[in-house]
């Protein structure tokens, strides 16, 4: 399960960057270094590119929705989108289109996606005519910068890219693939035989040493003639291992995560259980001053 799972998450701005830091991890969205805080998820609310949160007294309480528009707004940051055209996006998606963007999600199925298509298709062409109004005004008011608003079927073109990128890594695993990415080389092909081609990378064709050339000699050479070689169903046995590796990585860090929760949970716990026996406590000296008193005016009374 991917991050459906945190469909009933809910927290301040605090906890919502943690979380945030955590799928991006997972996900392999951007740069390690990057630390999510509470200073840009309210910069990115100002932007319209998290929707406002809920209000609990003074505290802002953010859910599943900020979550899923800040994971994906790093996945398009990372793809070229400025931050502008995200919160244009953003505007005129339903929640299942935002979660479509993330790498390796994707909560509907072919049925959904009809309807979630054809409400879209009904809904978009009042949009469409309101961005493209908006861009003319902005065109007539500053014809230095015809470019700076895009109509909603553009930006839904664009998107449709993104999304079809953002397939790429979870096709190439149902593949079997050991890589995240699609890997383009230019090779140079020296054909020796109609039976025998060698390939080598195109820059490193043109670099290579007498030394280097020799050794390439001598490494097909043994590789011809060891009998130790792997086989195919050795290199599956491997590549087994290292995704057995990597998932065993995954889980760990979840677990790490959750008792990272669990901790933050119990230390909670124990603060709101400590602030109640106080409660409790001044209560019941209230009760035994009430008593006393009570006692004292019964006593005076019997004197007189």
């Amino acid at each position: 399960m991917g991050i459906i799972k945190e469909e009933n998450w809910t927290g301040n701005a605090e906890a919502l960057a943690k979380l945030v830091k955590f799928w991006l991890r997972k996900k392999d969205i951007g740069d390690k270094s990057f630390e999510p805080n509470e200073r840009l998820v309210r910069d990115y609310v100002a932007k319209n590119i998290l929707s406002r949160p809920e209000r609990s007294g003074k505290e802002a309480i953010y859910g599943f929705k900020q979550l899923i528009q800040f994971i994906a707004c790093r996945a398009m940051i990372e793809d070229g989108w400025p931050l502008s055209k995200i919160s244009e996006d953003f505007q005129i998606s339903s929640i299942n289109e935002i979660v479509n963007l993330i790498p390796g999600e994707s909560i509907e199925n072919d049925s959904l996606s009809l309807i979630s298509e054809y409400k879209s298709e009904n809904r978009r062409p009042s949009l469409d005519r309101d961005l493209i109004q908006k861009s003319s005004l902005n065109m007539d008011a500053s014809s230095s910068a015809p470019n700076q608003n895009y109509s909603a079927s553009f930006i839904k073109r664009n998107r449709d890219n993104y999304e079809t990128k953002t397939d790429i890594s979870e096709i190439l695993k149902r593949l079997g693939s050991d890589f995240g990415n699609v890997i383009k080389e230019d090779f140079t092909a020296y054909q020796l035989a109609s039976w025998l081609i060698l390939l080598m990378d195109k820059d490193k064709a043109k670099e290579i040493t007498r030394k280097q050339a020799e050794d390439i000699g001598r490494a097909i050479t043994a590789a011809l003639l060891n009998q130790n070689s792997l086989t195919k169903n050795d290199r599956d046995i491997y590549t087994q291992q290292i995704r057995e590796l990597s998932s065993l990585e995954d889980e760990i860090s979840n677990l790490n995560f959750e008792k990272q929760k669990i901790r933050e949970d119990h230390e909670k716990l124990v603060l709101e259980l400590n602030s109640t026996k106080k409660i409790y406590l001044k209560q019941l000296e209230e009760l035994k001053s009430e008593v006393k008193l009570m006692q004292e005016t019964k006593d005076k009374m019997k004197r007189d």
